[in-house]
């Protein structure tokens, strides 16, 4: 190649493109709205915090454990069932039963649900729906708070006038990816659902806070949570702070909620769950209820619900993000994601323009690279369709899985053997062929270059907040291919992990495991398909991209181009 072809990145075109992009996410921020104005509720009935505490204990006495599909699953079906019976004056109560698959067998679980009538003289055709999880995962003996403050709530807004319809829930199979809620949802006309407040043991935690759930895969519900922040200030109560504004990226682009709210939130449902602890697996808590904090939490769901009445349907969940106490839009957000590609998109341009000038085929390069994109891929595949045949445990209803099912034992390790043999064949097969192709180190990195760039455009376009992983990686090798020091390599590198790391320690959090362990769960929970296919296809993508690029480093490394000290060294050879 000509000289200075070993440059992927023209220096001054690359900051003019951070300069355009810079300016222009400024006027971006610009344009944070305020929040939505507070709806003030009127008439809310008083909660009784004492019968909720009884019926709590009620429960926890008939059935302390409740997994989907055991005997302590439907004696809490029956109970939830002769509870809501004493309220009916009409047919109001019904089950639906339904079928979850889980560890390879279908268990039969079941939904209890209860109607109040809109009685209102201005009557609304939405509905509101308040639900609880009813069942617990293995072994954990918690929840019971959320059933009974069901059974209370449904009670106590039959003293009250509402416009909408209010349906309440009691859902099974939550610790199976959220089954209940699923199928109900699925079961009935979404467009008629004015907003979802779930209760998850909130009142199974200690001191003045409570903790909402708003997330679901690439959105939130910020508007409904904004109510229900106001809903805990109401009650004499304070909600949660919301994630930080990186953190709120982070999770949109590696959800790891497992809250009932996502499954509203996936199919564009506005809703929030209440609980007594942060978003993880629950853990069995024995301590006894809190009067006050039970009441604080059943008054906090009045008024809720009362502020959703107010107005026809809470705002549906966007990519809208929160930062400083305003909001930046989803078609902002959307843009300024783009504006941090911008660089990377005029550089994969620029670089397929200098390698045309250098009398070098393109094509070239970008077949070297698709030739690697091989064995990562056929290993990918390989693990899903080991998935479908039942080798690795399938992904329950829903996702993500709880982190208890998914412990490495003896045919966990003889499967990554396996995947390792297969790796170490197809790559003996594919290296020749990536030899075949002629391309050198530079050529092959502006190739992957450009794929890089239509790799960007095309997340982007489909799933906008997989970039929040893909540029930091992204940038980080494209200015490690001009830097003339070794801890400027090793800064990238640590640049370019930042995002994986930050994924693997959220998780980690959420899951209360060790890092090590988030590793392997992130891993398998990607090749089984529970997170779906996209986002584990568009990480191999990019890693080969990002490999590729790096072999264009090693190769400056040995013409002398980057030194652990002195100065800059110009390039006196090309290859």
């Amino acid at each position: 190649m000509a000289r200075g072809s070993l440059r992927m990145l023209n220096r001054r075109l690359y900051l003019q493109a951070w300069l355009v992009a810079v300016v222009a996410l400024l006027v971006a921020f610009l344009t944070l709205e305020p929040p939505s104005e507070d709806v003030e509720p009127s008439g809310v009935a008083t909660f009784i915090a004492t019968d909720a505490v009884r019926a709590a204990a009620d429960l926890a006495k008939v059935a302390p454990a409740r997994a989907p599909g055991t005997s302590g699953a439907r004696a809490g079906t029956e109970w939830v069932r002769a509870r809501l019976d004493e309220l009916d004056q009409g047919n109001r109560v019904a089950v639906q039963p339904f079928l979850a698959r889980a560890r390879g067998a279908e268990l039969s679980l079941a939904n209890v649900f209860f109607t109040q009538p809109a009685t209102a003289e201005a009557r609304s055709q939405r509905n509101i729906l308040i639900v609880a999880r009813r069942d617990t995962p293995r072994g954990v003996a918690v929840g019971a708070s959320s059933t009974a403050m069901l059974v209370e709530l449904a009670r106590t807004a039959a003293k009250s006038r509402y416009r909408h319809r209010l349906i309440f829930l009691s859902v099974d199979g939550t610790s199976l990816g959220n089954a209940g809620l699923r199928w109900y949802l699925r079961s009935v006309e979404r467009s008629r659902i004015a907003g979802v407040v779930i209760l998850d043991a909130p009142a199974e935690g200690t001191g003045r806070e409570f903790h909402l759930w708003s997330e679901g895969a690439g959105r939130q519900a910020l508007a409904l949570r904004q109510l229900a922040e106001r809903s805990m200030e109401s009650a004499g109560f304070v909600a949660s702070p919301l994630p930080s504004f990186g953190e709120q990226l982070v999770r949109l682009a590696a959800p790891e909620t497992r809250g009932d709210q996502r499954a509203a939130i996936d199919l564009g449902i506005p809703a929030v769950t209440l609980s007594g602890r942060d978003e993880s697996v629950p853990v069995a808590d024995t301590s006894p209820l809190d009067p006050l904090r039970v009441g604080a939490a059943g008054t906090a769901t009045l008024h809720l619900i009362n502020r959703i009445d107010a107005i026809e349907r809470a705002n549906s969940p966007d990519a809208a993000l929160a930062y400083a106490g305003r909001v930046l839009r989803p078609s902002v957000g959307r843009l300024a994601l783009l504006l941090l590609a911008l660089p990377l998109l005029v550089m994969a341009l620029d670089a397929a323009a200098r390698v045309r000038r250098a009398r070098v085929r393109l094509s070239v390069g970008l077949r070297a690279v698709a030739w690697r994109f091989v064995t990562p891929l056929a290993v990918l595949l390989l693990a899903h369709l080991m998935t479908m045949w039942g080798v690795l445990r399938p992904p329950n209803v829903g996702r993500p899985p709880s982190p208890a099912e998914l412990a490495v034992g003896g045919r966990a390790v003889l499967v990554m053997l396996f995947l390792a043999l297969v790796a170490l064949v197809v790559w003996l097969w594919v290296r020749p062929r990536v030899i075949a192709t002629g391309a050198n180190s530079p050529a092959e990195a502006a190739g992957a270059l450009v794929w890089l760039g239509l790799i960007t455009l095309v997340a982007w376009w489909f799933t906008p907040f997989a970039l929040v992983l893909i540029l930091p990686a992204a940038h980080a090798a494209l200015a490690a291919t001009v830097v003339p020091r070794r801890w400027q390599v090793g800064a990238l590198a640590a640049l370019a992990l930042s995002a994986p790391i930050a994924v693997v320690l959220m998780t980690a959090s959420d899951i209360d495991r060790n890092p090590v362990f988030a590793v392997w769960y992130l891993c398998e929970t990607s090749v089984s398909g529970a997170r779906g296919l996209a986002g584990p296809i568009l990480a191999v993508l990019v890693g080969v991209c990002v490999w590729s690029l790096s072999t264009l480093v090693a190769f400056r490394a040995r013409k002398g181009l980057v030194r652990g000290r002195g100065g800059i060294r110009a390039i006196r050879h090309a290859r």
